[in-house]
């Protein structure tokens, strides 16, 4: 299942930490997918504050760990490092379809204000749809950051509302 949640540059990221609250409180195993080391240390910050009412243990990964598996529930990731045993892959940025392929489940945001991006994300829903790819679109008017469980999951259901698909 790919999950395209539409969202503005300012909130996504305060968005992404919901969405990886979501799964792993519902005990599925999470990357986040970055681009570098500064937006990992940036992400990292964010998911030991973002919320008073949840601990989420994460860390992250570095290329020392590719010797062994990590026990972590969730992992950030520089690059498109493929973990297994991972459930869920949480892009806060761009990643190719074959890497998403790998995932059973994966969050693609739509940024609505950033035009090249907006435009990326049009390409990979069409390539997406062409390989017959499962796939779900979250409006942002259903999506005032605030995440619930995915739609059809009511696994671990929080008083967050849940957003409205179509």
């Amino acid at each position: 299942m790919l999950y395209f949640v539409e969202t503005r540059a300012a909130e996504q990221r305060a968005l992404l930490c919901e969405w990886v609250e979501f799964h792993y409180e519902s005990g599925r195993k999470v990357q986040v997918l970055t681009d570098s080391t500064l937006a990992a240390q940036h992400l990292d910050r964010m998911l030991w504050t973002f919320s008073q009412s949840s601990f989420i243990p994460h860390r992250i990964h570095t290329p020392a760990d590719e010797e062994s598996e990590d026990e972590e529930p969730v992992i950030i990731s520089v690059g498109e490092v493929f973990q297994s045993g991972v459930e869920v892959l949480v892009c806060d940025v761009p990643a190719s379809l074959h890497f998403m392929e790998r995932y059973p489940l994966v969050v693609h945001f739509i940024v609505q204000d950033e035009p090249e991006r907006l435009q990326s994300s049009r390409l990979l829903w069409q390539q997406a749809r062409e390989k017959k790819m499962k796939l779900q679109h979250v409006p942002y008017a259903s999506n005032p950051p605030r995440v619930g469980p995915a739609p059809g999951d009511r696994r671990g259901f929080s008083s967050r509302r849940s957003p409205s698909v179509e």
